[in-house]
């Protein structure tokens, strides 16, 4: 069994709330549901209003569905185009940094 994540830590932008860095949050877990994740979790560290930290990880079945995820919304990235659009309109996080995971069980 192997499993791919992609991984980003993300911070609250100055003068967010929370209630409004998890809303966002959500809109992205729903983006990513719709293009071909498995499923995403969400860790918060320490507090959203006092300099907390959020890990964003979106989980493929393999590192080939995760490449097949990307090609979809590069052959029709219109609708991934206006999601950052609106997003890039009403900030809530920063990106912190983040990578690609792969687990892989066999070994």
């Amino acid at each position: 069994m192997s499993v791919t994540n992609e991984i980003w830590i993300c911070e609250g932008v100055e003068g967010t709330t929370r209630r409004q860095q998890m809303a966002r949050l959500g809109e992205w877990k729903k983006l990513f549901l719709s293009e071909g994740a498995n499923a995403v979790h969400v860790w918060e560290g320490g507090y959203g209003e006092y300099n907390g930290a959020w890990i964003f990880a979106v989980e493929f079945e393999s590192a080939e569905a995760f490449g097949a995820s990307m090609d979809k919304v590069q052959a029709n990235s219109k609708s991934f185009d206006d999601a950052m659009e609106v997003w890039q309109k009403t900030p809530t996080l920063k990106f912190r940094g983040g990578g690609l995971i792969h687990y892989v069980d066999s070994i």
